[in-house]
């Protein structure tokens, strides 16, 4: 009788263990999963392609991401996510020239771009604080 408790308890043992899975997702590896990732949106910042419409953010007195590409007609939106204030303000290149005035922590700026080429741009409050656009 002991003989058959002690491997009964050992078979329970074996499978709440395996049930349980294992220390991989803990250190790094993939747990299994029956859900299908999501694709991401084409909205967010550019790719090496170049998108329609882009997302930068003001943070830490940078432009993240520094540098972008968008097409031609596509739209750029500057959010402000620090507690001070920024400018997107146009530096060079094509097109007509730009500035957002002062943007305050928690707001946007939107500017549509139609000139291809390369663009730079600056934070005229904190002039360290610089960027690129590339209009394709």
């Amino acid at each position: 009788m002991k003989k058959w408790f002690a491997l009964l308890m050992s078979c329970l043992a074996v499978g709440l263990v395996s049930g349980c899975g294992s220390d991989d997702e803990e250190n790094g590896g993939s747990a299994e999963t029956t859900e299908k990732p999501t694709e991401k949106p084409t909205d967010k910042p550019a790719g090496p392609k170049g998108v329609g419409k882009v997302a930068v953010s003001m943070k830490n007195t940078e432009y993240v991401p520094m540098d972008v590409k968008v097409k031609t007609g596509g739209t750029i939106t500057w959010t402000n996510d620090d507690s001070f204030p920024h400018t997107v303000t146009k530096g060079s290149g094509p097109g007509p020239k730009f500035d957002s005035g002062t943007v305050d922590g928690g707001k946007t700026y939107e500017q549509k771009f139609s000139t291809p080429g390369k663009i730079d741009y600056v934070c005229t409050i904190h002039p360290n604080q610089t960027g690129t656009i590339t209009v394709e």
